[in-house]
C-alpha cells in the first residue's frame, strides 16, 4: 500500500508513453497497475505542495493562499505570459524569472482534442506535449523569453484554439484532416513581420501513443475526491494528466496535494490462494521537496 500527498502524473517518453504517479513519499510505476483493480482513498488532509501547510482549501493546482499571494510561479503572468511585468520591476522573484521566463521558449502546434497552439520552455517540450495528451506536435518558432512567446501565441490564437478539451482528448474520436506541417505553413504566412526572424527553418513532427486497453471506452465521469473520498475501478487507460479507470477518470491536477492511500488488487490462480488479494508495494523512488516538481502550466 502507498500513502502520500498526490503530486502529479509524470509521463515518460516511450512506445507507448509510460507513466509514474508521483507522491510526496515516492513514485508508482503505473505500468504495473494496468488492467488491475485500483483503490484510492482520500484521508481528508490537504497540504500545500510548496510549504507543506495544512489547508482546508488549496488554489492553482495545490498551493495554499499565502503561497499564491507571494510566489512568482502563482502570479497571473504564468497563465497569461504576454502580461509579464518583469520589465516594470514588479516581478515577485527575479531569480525565478531569470530561470523560467528569461530563457528560450518554443511556440508550437499540437493535436490533442484538435489542432491548438501553445508554448513551453525549450527543453521540456516533450513532457509538455505528453502532459497535454498530444498525439502529434511540432515547433513553430523559438523565442528568447516567455513574454515574447506569449505575444506570439496570442497572435496565432486569433485563428487557432489555445486550449485542450479534455473530454474530446480522451474520447479520441476526432482525427486530423491535414498535417501539422501544412497548418504550420499557413500560420507562418499570417505572421506579422516582427515574428518571422524567430520561425524555425526545419522542424520535426513528433508522435505519441498512449496506453489504453483494447476496446475500452472512457467513462468521462470526473472523480472529485473531496466530494467522494473513495475512487476505485480497473485501470484501463492513461493519457495526458488523466488516469482512466472503469468507473471514472481522474486528472492529477484535480487530485493534487490530497493525502491518499492507494493500493492495487490483482487476480491469482486458485491454487495460489484467494481469488483476490492486496499486493504490497515498495517505494521505488524518493522525491525531493515538493517545490522541485513542476506544476507551472507550461513554464
Amino acid at each position: 500500500m502507498f500513502e502520500g500527498d498526490i503530486r502529479e502524473l509524470d509521463p515518460q517518453v516511450g512506445e507507448p508513453v509510460g507513466y509514474r504517479l508521483l507522491l510526496s513519499s515516492g513514485a508508482i510505476e503505473l505500468a504495473d497497475w494496468f488492467n488491475k483493480k485500483v483503490h484510492v482513498t482520500f484521508t481528508g488532509v490537504r497540504r500545500c505542495i510548496v510549504c507543506g501547510r495544512k489547508a482546508n482549501k488549496l488554489f492553482q493546482n495545490g498551493y495554499c493562499f499565502p503561497c499564491v499571494r507571494s510566489l512568482a510561479e502563482c502570479d497571473l503572468c504564468i497563465v497569461k505570459p504576454h502580461e509579464c511585468h518583469f520589465h516594470l520591476g514588479t516581478c515577485r522573484d527575479e531569480s525565478f524569472a531569470q530561470g523560467h521566463c528569461m530563457v528560450p521558449h518554443y511556440v508550437y502546434l499540437a493535436w490533442s482534442s484538435g489542432c491548438k497552439v501553445g508554448l513551453t520552455r525549450k527543453g521540456r517540450q516533450l513532457k509538455r506535449w505528453m502532459d497535454q495528451g498530444a498525439t502529434l506536435a511540432l515547433p513553430i518558432a523559438e523565442v528568447p523569453s516567455r513574454k515574447l512567446a506569449g505575444e506570439l501565441e496570442m497572435e496565432i490564437a486569433k485563428h487557432l484554439p489555445d486550449k485542450t478539451d479534455w473530454r474530446k482528448m480522451l474520447k479520441e474520436e476526432q482525427k486530423p484532416e491535414r498535417s501539422l506541417t501544412e497548418v504550420r505553413q499557413e500560420v507562418i504566412a499570417r505572421l506579422a513581420p516582427e515574428f518571422l526572424p524567430y520561425v524555425l527553418p526545419e522542424v520535426t513532427t513528433y508522435t505519441f501513443r498512449y496506453p489504453r486497453a483494447d476496446g475500452f471506452t472512457v467513462n468521462l465521469k470526473s472523480v472529485q475526491l473531496d466530494k467522494q473520498p473513495v475512487w476505485e475501478g480497473t485501470l484501463r487507460g492513461l493519457k495526458g494528466s488523466t488516469c482512466c479507470l472503469t468507473r471514472a477518470c481522474g486528472t492529477s491536477r484535480n487530485l493534487l496535494a490530497m493525502k491518499s492511500r492507494l493500493h492495487v488488487r490483482r487476480h491469482l490462480r486458485r491454487e495460489q490462494g484467494p481469488k483476490n488479494h492486496f499486493m504490497n508495494l515498495s517505494r521505488v523512488d524518493t522525491l525531493s521537496h515538493a517545490r522541485g516538481i513542476s506544476h507551472d502550466m507550461g513554464v
